[in-house]
């Protein structure tokens, strides 16, 4: 396979605006750069080949008034593969990744509105598949960093049933049957113009125009870039789970925060209060910032890494808290 050419400086310039706004026209961006059109349309072209960046659009969980917890499973007597197949189909899992290398065979991130609910889907759904014999559940009592472009680039996601989950989701004051057919139709498709939206949903443009402006005031609706990791060189993501001292916990937060290989921390329960998602080039890099980085942190105790070797499911439908 031939190898990518690595993004320019103006590429990363270029995925630097469009990060911060997803929306914009080639002329947006040359005016935020304070360059030419006539150099930045061919670099955004030519990343647009390359499928570089995606736009999606997303949910907001909080507004869906719901949380999130991780799950990490241990497996005994059946493959880790086939309790992960069993697992991702169910709605209300947003993640499940196989891990290498740390005590935990699969991690799981659910989305669950009470603890009634979270109790129903951690026991009488997935508790109940042949092979688990063992969970450790960290509720996320907070997100501290969320970078959302370096969320894993997977067009795989299923989105058919979009309709249906949201009339789950939302009571009728919230998101009315238009709003449904307009977000099923941005989740599958962010790009697409306002006129075919419109088309499709069979509705005027300028209704369509209005209820996405509602959709985001309202914070029910956002749209975010997200990049493909191996086009910046990233090959290797991996779960951090991190004890810090007592009372040390603030400080330690703020010496990851600025951290470029740690987009993603957030605030859980259990006795590593501290999680994340690590990325770099590869394993071997994962590690060196394990031994060289994080062990060096002052406040810290414990570290554990776990590297992410297969994704199942991850529902890039719904978003977090972006910081």
């Amino acid at each position: 396979m031939t190898a990518q050419p690595p993004l320019t400086d103006l590429d990363r310039a270029i995925l630097d605006v469009l990060t911060s706004d997803p929306q914009a026209s080639a002329r947006m961006v040359a005016d935020a750069l304070d360059m030419p059109l006539t150099k930045v349309v061919p670099r955004m072209r030519a990343m647009d080949r390359r499928k570089v960046s995606r736009v999606l659009a997303v949910l907001d969980l909080a507004a869906a008034g719901q949380q999130i917890c991780f799950v990490l499973i241990d497996v005994r007597r059946v493959s880790v593969e086939s309790v992960a197949a069993r697992i991702a189909p169910i709605a209300h899992v947003i993640l499940v990744s196989t891990l290498l290398g740390g005590t935990h065979d699969l991690l799981v991130m659910i989305r669950f509105r009470t603890v009634g609910a979270l109790h129903d889907l951690l026991f009488n759904q997935i508790g109940k598949i042949e092979g688990i014999y063992r969970s450790v559940v960290s509720i996320v009592l907070d997100i501290a960093l969320f970078r959302s472009q370096y969320l894993r680039h997977d067009p795989g996601i299923e989105t058919t049933d979009v309709v249906h989950d949201l009339a789950e989701e939302y009571s009728e004051d919230q998101i009315d049957e238009v709003d449904r057919q307009i977000i099923a139709e941005l989740l599958l498709n962010a790009r697409q113009s306002i006129k075919s939206v419109a088309r499709k949903c069979q509705i005027n443009a300028s209704t369509v125009r209005y209820r996405i402006r509602s959709l985001e005031s309202r914070g029910l609706m956002r749209f975010i870039t997200v990049l493909n990791p191996p086009a910046l060189g990233i090959g290797a993501f991996a779960l951090v789970e991190i004890e810090p001292e007592p009372n040390r916990l603030p400080e330690v937060i703020a010496s990851l925060r600025n951290k470029s290989w740690l987009p993603q921390i957030f605030v859980t329960t259990g006795s590593a209060p501290i999680k994340g998602i690590l990325q770099a080039e590869n394993a071997r890099a994962i590690m060196e910032i394990k031994n060289q980085e994080l062990t060096q942190i002052e406040g810290i105790i414990r570290v554990e890494i776990s590297t992410l070797v297969g994704t199942r499911k991850m529902d890039l439908r719904w978003g977090q808290k972006y910081v």
